[in-house]
């Protein structure tokens, strides 16, 4: 029987018991009164059984008609969801994002890149991950994350990495150090100078000593950090200065807690986009990248 029963049927079906007439029936469906009635008997052939009873003008379920009405709704109603369902995804009411982000994003550039999604798409629900740019490797690798945003010099065959940003990194000062006079700092500017390092394991670390290197200088070191904006903070109370990636640098010189200045010779800062190789990007994780793109170009001037 299913075989023989088709979705037009059960339309017909269900018009006519709604309007009480094959004429109306017929109006709803967009079709003609002769289409409906064969429609109406080829189903009832398939059922075995009488659906209507003819009352002078008006049509007259019959109890199994009834019976049969109360499933077919059922249906009509889920189909009905499904098709909000698929309304609601096309137009971005509903879907989520997860998204893993080294924490130099993942404490104040991301949030800020969320909160404008939100107001944008409030039928999403995004889910942020701070965590080292090695494990937001592992964990774009697994295929169960959206996007991912780290720095990295290695790859993963399960994971797309390419640049999304790239910026020099910016020297960090206290407010009022006498260095903010000038416009850049070169190396020699760092000589003895009381500094804020970041971790050894760092790979930036080695990036920053290269460029000490460059005009023999020696900062005497009173503090290390692995993070960014523990660096800034450190800086903000005095404790020395610094260098570090400039999504950080910016975001604590827009709080007025330090200044920043330019170095010379630049130490370009190569911010990555992660992606699962296994999968295509989502509408939603598409237009989630252009907005963090926007905000890259307001925060950095790219």
């Amino acid at each position: 029987m299913l075989n023989r029963l088709t979705h037009r049927q059960l339309e017909a079906f269900r018009a006519v018991i709604e309007t009480g007439k094959v004429t109306a029936a017929a109006g709803v469906l967009n079709t003609t009164q002769p289409s409906i009635s064969r429609i109406l008997a080829d189903l009832e052939t398939v059922t075995g059984f009488k659906l209507f009873e003819r009352r002078g003008r008006q049509l007259v379920a019959t109890s199994e008609a009834l019976a049969l009405y109360e499933e077919v709704e059922r249906s009509f109603v889920g189909l009905a969801e499904i098709s909000r369902v698929i309304d609601d995804i096309r137009d971005f009411r509903r879907g989520s994002l997860l998204i893993a982000g080294m924490p130099a994003l993942a404490l104040k550039f991301l949030p800020d890149v969320i909160g404008a999604f939100i107001k944008l798409e409030p039928g999403i629900i995004v889910s942020l991950r701070a965590r080292s740019s090695q494990a937001v490797l592992r964990h774009l690798s697994s295929q169960q994350f959206d996007l991912g945003f780290a720095a990295l010099e290695n790859d993963h065959p399960a994971v797309r990495r390419s640049p999304i940003f790239t910026a020099p990194m910016q020297a960090v000062l206290p407010i009022g150090h006498p260095l903010g006079q000038k416009d850049r700092l070169e190396p020699a500017d760092f000589d003895e100078q009381p500094f804020v390092a970041l971790g050894a394991e760092i790979a930036t670390r080695s990036e920053t000593d290269i460029f000490f290197a460059i005009g023999n200088a020696r900062p005497r070191i009173v503090a290390e950090a692995q993070l960014s904006a523990s660096i800034c903070e450190l800086v903000a109370k005095g404790a020395g200065i610094s260098i570090v990636e400039p999504v950080t640098a910016a975001n604590f010189a827009a709080t007025g807690k330090i200044i920043t200045r330019h170095l010379h010779p630049e130490q370009p800062f190569r911010y990555d986009l992660l992606l699962p190789a296994l999968r295509e990007p989502s509408r939603v994780a598409t237009r989630f990248l252009e907005l963090v793109e926007a905000r890259f170009g307001e925060l950095l001037g790219g």
